[in-house]
């Protein structure tokens, strides 16, 4: 009786000591997982008021970019250049963004929360009247430069690349670029809620865009 006793005791204790040993575990787990992104689009232009209709957008994170996208119509962040400042290790809740425009500081500043999704416009000094370039003619004709070598004809070349990905990472890599990043993400974000089949953000297969999805989408960053 008295054996049976030390034994029983052992094994709780080695219980005991499997299920802290998880505990500990988990907080690890949480933060090597990837948070949601934040989502940004608005205008950019001149503090005089002047439109910005080329160039690119950059958010820097402790002075490293962290996303950048190219300006259209002087606006950025819109379909189908989306802008998303990724949280790759989970941790930049709370974090300051800086935005840079043609690599120009704006003073603009936001701070990054997951899964938010702000317009915000930005501006930096000057005028597009003394950004742009200049046009000279001579003698009423124009010249353009740059015209010559136009008799060759198109050839489209089409390139295959291998995948390194598991059976499961290849079902959410929605653009097939052989990785599990913010573009397979803005995928399943613009069929959010879709039940049409075969949907390419239908990662699962239910013919559903929602949160299962989503999760494959997790499991499986950056793999």
């Amino acid at each position: 009786m008295v054996n049976m006793v030390i034994i029983i005791k052992k094994n709780i204790n080695k219980y005991l000591i499997l299920l802290v040993a998880i505990m500990g575990m988990i907080p690890a787990l949480v933060l090597a997982a990837p948070g949601i992104p934040h989502q940004f689009y608005g205008t950019v232009s001149y503090t005089d008021g002047s439109s910005i209709s080329s160039g690119t957008v950059k958010a820097k994170i402790g002075g490293v970019v962290v996303e950048s996208v190219a300006i259209s119509n002087s606006k950025y962040g819109y379909t189908p250049d989306l802008f998303f400042v990724t949280d790759p290790d989970g941790d930049r809740t709370g974090t300051t963004i800086s935005f840079f425009v043609n690599d120009v500081e704006t003073g603009t500043t936001a701070v990054f929360a997951n899964g938010g999704y702000t317009n915000l416009n930005l501006s930096i000094s000057g005028s597009s009247s003394t950004s742009g370039g200049s046009t000279s003619t001579s003698g009423g004709s124009t010249t353009s430069g740059g015209g010559g070598g136009g008799g060759g004809s198109a050839v489209a070349i089409t390139t295959t690349i291998p995948t390194t990905l598991s059976a499961a990472a290849q079902k959410v890599d929605a653009n097939k670029d052989n990785k599990i990043d913010v573009l397979d993400f803005n995928t399943l974000m613009v069929n959010w809620g879709k039940t049409t089949a075969n949907n390419i953000a239908d990662f699962n297969g239910d013919s559903k865009v929602d949160i299962f999805d989503f999760n494959m989408l997790m499991i499986n960053w950056t793999k």
